[in-house]
């Protein structure tokens, strides 16, 4: 068995959805049970052996009574705390959650979680027999310690540990808070790129040190291994499937919606018409009761005549028997309307949820949608920018010099001449690799401009605004010598 490594992976969120948070708690419908199946990530058999750990560092069953939203709704306005994206929740803006995905190697994570017990890792394995081990418990709060010490335990929002997946893992999230507000930028991020990354290894420094004890050792940096993300037209494919099944659930969704109230308008009818029945038959009850009663009343008196009294106690058992009819079919429409109203309950909680998840869907898909246009405009953009050179290149061609004065010192001249040139230096100064990108610019003849020691990419940066400085610096850098750039 080779070395055996932590893994400790974050990222910001601007919120928690519902269905994230569903996710988390395994708070899920049949339906989405089954979804969640579809592929055999994970074991329902093995859900139960799930937990969290709470203030205190107690361990519990995972409490699905609140959302992570009204979690942090609730921690929030406890402590006073404003939520930056209060204004704006349909849009939010600012970070306000670290989502952090803790865990380790496959041997030992399970080694701790279920000894030396079988599992069957299949589809639609039953390991309803395994046990959760207290490893795994003790493993947890460490895990959680470290982020009650960084952070303060005050803020972590939930600490949930998944044993139901293929591996053991932990999904904690943690609200950025300083001096009594959130913010991502202060707790995380620090000044510039170099303090973040700083913070970012000795974070994973004190994970290791905990870790140590239960042989996991310190995981590769990315910057170390050189993994490769996957390709653009991969992730737009990706994101496009994704928004077609989102809009193939969301249009059953609403077939689904449509045929909800149109049976809570006909529960409505019938218990409407059961409610009436039910008064009608409560007033004839009272009718024939009152009827008896005086019928009982005309019977105490001895003086009545012996054809009137038979006449009379005639009329009560006749009376009685009608009274007994009504009781019974009283009984029927009482419980037929308890019935009625149990399903209209049923049903309006089932239209809440299912237009919940209706909202929670446009949101995905807008989100989706939002970046397949993104990569999509990117790519257009990347094809009309050659487009327009080679349109101005063979303009040049064909129109006399002087006619270009005007272009000269700009980009779109400078593009003309070296575009890939240029592209290329900034590709590698967008990617930190400044280096790289000087010695590429010094290779092409560049003698205009020359990188700092300063450069690099702030946090807050957008990604438009940094791409546009790495190409004003890369036109600087692969300018000839004794060549001032126009700014």
């Amino acid at each position: 068995m080779g070395a055996q490594k932590q893994v400790v992976h974050f990222q910001a969120k601007k919120g928690f959805s519902k269905a994230q948070s569903n996710e988390q708690q395994r708070k899920w419908t049949e339906k989405a049970w089954k979804k969640a199946n579809e592929n055999g990530r994970i074991d329902r058999t093995r859900t139960r052996l799930n937990f969290e750990v709470v203030r205190g560092g107690r361990v519990q069953a995972v409490d699905q009574s609140k959302s992570i939203p009204e979690l942090f709704q609730e921690n929030i306005l406890a402590r006073g705390i404003k939520d930056p994206n209060a204004k704006s929740p349909h849009d939010p803006k600012y970070r306000t959650v670290a989502d952090f995905i803790i865990s380790g190697s496959h041997d030992t994570l399970c080694r701790m979680a279920f000894g030396s017990q079988e599992v069957d890792y299949g589809k639609d394995a039953d390991n309803g027999g395994v046990e959760r081990h207290p490893e795994i418990e003790q493993w947890a709060k460490d895990m959680y310690d470290v982020l009650a010490d960084r952070f303060g335990e005050e803020n972590i929002l939930s600490f949930i540990v998944h044993l139901d997946e293929r591996s053991p893992h932990i999904h904690a999230d943690v609200i950025p808070v300083k001096d009594g507000r959130i913010s991502f930028k202060e707790v995380f991020c620090g000044s510039d790129k170099y303090e973040y990354a700083e913070r970012t290894r000795a974070l994973h420094d004190a994970f290791a040190e905990v870790n140590g004890k239960w042989g996991l050792e310190r995981g590769d940096s990315v910057n170390e291994t050189h993994r490769k993300h996957q390709s653009t037209e991969d992730y737009r494919r990706e994101l496009s499937s994704e928004c077609s099944t989102l809009e193939r659930e969301l249009e059953s969704k609403a077939a689904r919606l449509a045929n909800l109230k149109s049976q809570i308008h006909i529960a409505e009818i019938r218990k409407k018409s059961l409610t009436t029945m039910v008064s009608n038959l409560e007033s004839a009850r009272e009718r024939i009761e009152e009827e008896i009663d005086g019928i009982r009343t005309s019977l105490s008196d001895d003086g009545m005549a012996t054809a009137q009294r038979r006449a009379l106690q005639k009329k009560e058992v006749s009376l009685q028997k009608k009274l007994e009819e009504i009781l019974w079919k009283l009984a029927d429409k009482r419980g037929k309307l308890d019935a009625a109203e149990k399903k209209l309950t049923d049903l309006k909680e089932e239209l809440s949820h299912s237009e919940e998840r209706r909202e929670e869907l446009e949101q995905e898909i807008r989100s989706a949608s939002t970046k397949v246009s993104e990569l999509t405009m990117n790519k257009v953009g990347t094809e009309a920018l050659w487009t327009v050179l080679s349109d101005f290149q063979q303009l040049k061609l064909s129109l006399p010099p002087d006619t270009f004065d005007g272009f000269d010192d700009t980009l779109l001249q400078d593009m003309s001449k070296r575009g890939m040139k240029i592209i290329t230096c900034a590709a590698l100064l967008s990617m930190g690799m400044v280096d790289q990108a000087t010695n590429f610019a010094e290779n092409c003849g560049g003698g205009g401009g020359h990188s700092s020691g300063e450069w690099g990419r702030d946090p807050q940066e957008d990604d438009r605004h940094w791409l546009r400085r790495c190409l004003e610096l890369s036109r600087q850098m692969l300018a000839p010598a004794g060549r001032k750039i126009r700014r």
